[in-house]
């Protein structure tokens, strides 16, 4: 509901005063429904921004509204490579600091989306810090949904991510004020050990908490915890101090050192308990802290947009009045506008397939997420949540962008008079903006920017441009990098496939009429692993025929899934299953009653040989071993036709500094 209006009073005067954050908290006060997530301060020293819960969670409740949106950049390196030689993003070849925020592909469930692929998610995937002892949320897949965008019909298809809903859970019992910590990984920090320090891992809080015992001994000459009063200490309080104060700040540091509580007297709390309780404990602010100096995250949510072609969009989750804070937008920025660039293939002087530096084909999708400007080679990625749904109206927009003028713990402002070639030496976030409401805003109202005319002119001219193909028109051939398949027309999710567990697989022989889609690849749990030994390279190809064992064939480990292309080269009833059919364990696990030979090539490469091609037959395997998977570029983000343009950053809050496209004489 909207504020009293002796509230509105002194918001309003405070707003004279720049203090937006008093504003901001006039739009959530309603104790029905509370911020859920905040933005705040870090309760770990010098690590920037944090995120907090503003509610309590339960165990394996979803935390937030709604997951996150999932951004696949694919073989970035290959586009960034020219002829001469190959660039990598991690070895800082080309400036991309979204590195620091990428996931694995497997984690979000894109291995299948091209031969190279990292994955940038925004909100719980960019935002929360981690702490090794501390993890409290757990992170899941995200889904493929086009939001009803489909390909053959939509000018919109392919121009939004269609990977959606990445979300995150309480990986135990959260309190109200907590810090959310998500699990980035060790390697994650023992890889940017010059950016981030010697932040610590699971083992340095071991040898942490053994260090402190010996320490424990020295103040009291026992290993006694109880002697740990200061009656029995063999320094005041102040020497204690002046001695952590050593400890801590010694020269050469260590993550064992960097475990360590920072405050003297946390140290000795920790010797009696652990310093896992210690850190829990500092690690939760008061929701009153928050509200007065946090920032909301989940007054917006995605939904089904009004705007016709755009597919989801950002909808106020509670009253937001005129002035108020919609959305805090931190930012990572990418100095040239390159990095994003697809590139079509040719021969390179070595005879090997290189970019081809004249042919521009694409641009990565998560550029149509990011806001630049025509005069700039600059781009910024905006990754709170729930942002990249908010979408562009030229007219009725009811948002608008600024400069946040607070955090100044993160957001450096001093950057915006800094040039392009500065920025250039900075690899990690430092810059805010805010989504500000340019009038009063209700709940459930779609909240809108105006991404700048020459965004609209852009898309104004995609739309009249796209072509409507149909489906019977669809061999492969929408997609960039895919070829024509014998294979049916239309595109098919592997999804489709993998829920109809009831109509037997075609065979191989019945594919040359009925063929499955061409955006599919089957595949088998297979282990090709065996105790043949090779004394000499073979003459002939090495064939091998055995039954499917689930012992053999079947890991429950992840890591050791034994997933191998394959052909179904026949079909027959399960004798068993026909004789039982009382048996329900069997019904589950083989619905339809039928057994499989598949048959898999497979290349090896063993010491002193060329690579070795290998031929199995594989009998009586079950459905449940068998699978569809998405082949590689078959998906939207491929689309040949699909729109990419960045957002424009409007000119009265776009540094001059920045321009580095024009003149220098003309940036002051």
């Amino acid at each position: 509901t909207p504020p009293s209006s002796s509230m509105m009073v002194t918001v309003w005067c405070v707003f004279v005063l720049s203090c937006s954050t008093v504003i901001y908290a006039s739009a959530i006060e309603d104790e029905s429904n509370p911020c859920q997530l905040y933005l705040a301060q870090s309760t770990i020293p010098n690590a920037g921004l944090g995120v907090f819960a503003g509610t309590s969670f339960d165990y394996g409740q979803m935390i937030g509204r709604v997951g996150d949106a999932a951004f696949p950049v694919v073989d970035q390196d290959w586009h960034n490579s020219p002829d001469s030689g190959s660039q990598s993003k991690y070895e800082a070849d080309y400036h991309w600091p979204l590195t620091n925020y990428d996931w694995n592909a497997p984690d979000i469930g894109m291995e299948n989306e091209a031969e190279d692929v990292s994955v940038t998610v925004n909100g719980f995937g960019a935002a929360p810090n981690c702490h090794f002892r501390l993890l409290n949320v757990e992170e899941h897949k995200a889904t493929y949904d086009t939001a009803g965008l489909d390909r053959y019909t939509s000018p919109g298809a392919g121009a939004s991510t269609p990977w959606f809903n990445r979300t995150s859970t309480a990986a135990q019992d959260i309190e109200a004020g907590s810090e959310l910590f998500v699990d980035y990984g060790p390697n994650w920090f023992l890889t940017r050990d010059g950016v981030f320090q010697l932040v610590p891992i699971s083992e340095s809080f071991e040898k942490a908490q053994a260090f402190l015992k010996e320490y424990g001994k020295l103040l009291v000459g026992s290993d006694n915890p109880d002697d740990l009063i200061e009656d029995k200490m063999s320094l005041d309080d102040e020497a204690q101090r002046d001695l952590w104060d050593v400890i801590k700040t010694f020269p050469y540091p260590t993550r064992e050192r960097q475990a360590l509580p920072d405050d003297h007297k946390d140290a000795i709390r920790a010797i009696h308990g652990d310093i896992q309780a210690i850190e829990k404990e500092n690690s939760i602010r008061s929701t009153e802290y928050l509200k007065e100096n946090g920032k909301c995250v989940d007054n917006i949510v995605p939904g089904k947009s009004s705007i016709p072609h755009a597919g989801r969009g950002a909808f106020a989750t509670r009253f937001i009045p005129k002035g108020g804070l919609v959305a805090p937008a931190p930012l990572v920025h990418i100095t040239h506008k390159s990095a994003v660039n697809m590139h079509n293939e040719t021969i390179g002087h070595r005879g090997n397939i290189v970019r081809d530096e004249n042919a521009i084909v694409k641009k990565q999708i998560i550029v149509n997420y990011m806001f630049g400007h025509p005069n700039s080679s600059l781009l910024l990625f905006p990754y709170s949540s729930n942002v990249p749904y908010i979408n562009h109206h030229s007219t009725e927009y009811n948002t608008e962008l600024r400069w946040a003028t607070d955090f100044s713990f993160f957001h450096h402002e001093d950057w915006l008079n800094k040039t392009v070639e500065d920025l250039e030496e900075q690899w990690t976030s430092g810059l805010m903006l805010e989504f500000i409401a340019l009038r009063d805003i209700q709940p459930g109202e779609e909240v809108l920017i105006n991404y700048g005319d020459e965004w609209q002119q852009a898309w104004e001219e995609h739309v009249k441009k796209w072509e409507q193909i149909p489906v019977e028109r669809d061999y492969n051939n929408l997609t960039l990098w895919t070829d024509t398949a014998n294979r049916s027309a239309g595109y098919v999710r592997a999804e489709v496939y993998n829920k109809d567990t009831e109509t037997p697989i075609r065979t191989t022989e019945e594919q040359i009429t009925d063929p499955y889609s061409h955006s599919v690849q089957i595949q088998c749990q297979v282990n090709v692993n065996h105790d043949s030994a090779y004394l000499f390279e073979p003459e002939t190809i090495p064939s091998f025929t055995r039954e499917w064992n689930q012992e053999r064939d079947d890991s429950e480990d992840v890591d050791e899934k034994h997933i191998n292309n394959c052909k179904i080269s026949e079909r027959y009833e399960d004798d068993e299953d026909s004789e039982d059919e009382e048996n329900e364990d069997d019904d589950e696990a083989n619905e339809h009653n039928y057994l499989y030979t598949v048959e898999l090539e497979v290349h090896k490469q063993f010491d002193g040989f060329d690579p070795i091609i290998e031929r199995h037959e594989i009998t009586d395997v079950p459905r449940d071993a068998i699978s569809f998977v998405n082949m590689h570029y078959t998906s939207d983000v491929f689309l040949k036709q699909s729109f990419r343009h960045e957002m424009k950053l409007p000119d009265k809050i776009f540094p001059k500094a920045w321009m580095n496209l024009i003149p220098e004489e003309d940036r002051k």
